[in-house]
């Protein structure tokens, strides 16, 4: 069994995801992945996610997930209480 790596979708993320009885989303991985590669696999576009956390602490786009990570998204219409400069998704 490939090690997993949990997703929690936030917000109006959640209607993108198709199974929504399967949550926290978990993924399976070999490898590490990109997070834009991880919005692709789970149809959300970026354009829809502010804010993305791995691991508890803020993360840019390129971050790098790996097996065991836990990976937080959260949607354009939460506010954010701290200006993360480029580490929010444009």
């Amino acid at each position: 069994m490939k090690p997993l790596a949990e997703i929690h979708v936030f917000g109006s993320l959640r209607k993108s995801i198709e199974d929504r009885n399967n949550y926290p989303l978990q993924i399976a991985l070999e490898n590490s992945i990109l997070i834009i590669e991880i919005l692709k696999c789970v149809k959300i576009e970026p354009e829809e996610v502010q804010l993305i956390m791995l691991n508890y602490k803020a993360a840019s786009k390129d971050s790098t997930v790996h097996p065991g990570d836990r990976l937080s998204l959260f949607p354009k219409e939460y506010p954010i209480f701290a200006d993360w400069k480029d580490l929010r998704f444009r």
